[in-house]
Order: structure tokens, then C-alpha cells, then sequence
């Protein structure tokens, strides 16, 4: 995904879901910034059309992973959805192959 690439912080936009869930599941908006400016994510999937789950290992937490479920904008901006963390085996088990 290009835009994950070059993407800077005046192109990420927050929806109120995204602000409420937030509130409850991180504290610090800052450790969602720093994965979508500096880090790569273990895995991207298209889940409809226009919205994407992607998937960062926690950076604190090495048994955890970070789902962030985006909106692309016209191809210049992403709104944020919602935002959860998940045990990093859930990833491993989905896409061990068979």
C-alpha cells in the first residue's frame, strides 16, 4: 500500500468511534502514530471495499499484537476506525500453513 508508505501525520484523520475506543483500549495516541509513520505491519487485508485491517506486533508487549482497522480517502488521506489488541498467536494460528 503506497500511501502507508509516505503517508505523514496531517493525512491520518480519526473517526468518533475510533476516538472512543481509543479512550478505552490505549492511552497513548502516540504509540498508533508512531506504528503508521515508522513502523511495518506484519500483515494487510482488505476487509471491504475502501477498508483495511492492518496488523503491527505491540512494541511493548511481545506476546500482543495491534489491529487497526483503516478507511483510505481518496487516496490521500486514511480515516482511523477502530483500534484493538489481539494475542499475537490469533495471527500465527490464521495463517499457519496447512
Amino acid at each position: 500500500m503506497d500511501l502507508l508508505e509516505n503517508l505523514d501525520e496531517s493525512q491520518i484523520k480519526e473517526s468518533r468511534h475510533f476516538r472512543e475506543s481509543n479512550i478505552d483500549r490505549f492511552k497513548d495516541i502516540g504509540l498508533i502514530y508512531d506504528l503508521l509513520l515508522n513502523r511495518t505491519p506484519v500483515q494487510v487485508g482488505k476487509t471491504k471495499t475502501g477498508t483495511y485491517k492492518i496488523v503491527y506486533e505491540h512494541p511493548e508487549q511481545k506476546s500482543k499484537d495491534i489491529y487497526l482497522i483503516i478507511m483510505i480517502i481518496n487516496r490521500q488521506e486514511i480515516t482511523l476506525k477502530t483500534i484493538y489488541p489481539a494475542n499475537r498467536s490469533r495471527r500465527l494460528r490464521e495463517y499457519e500453513p496447512s
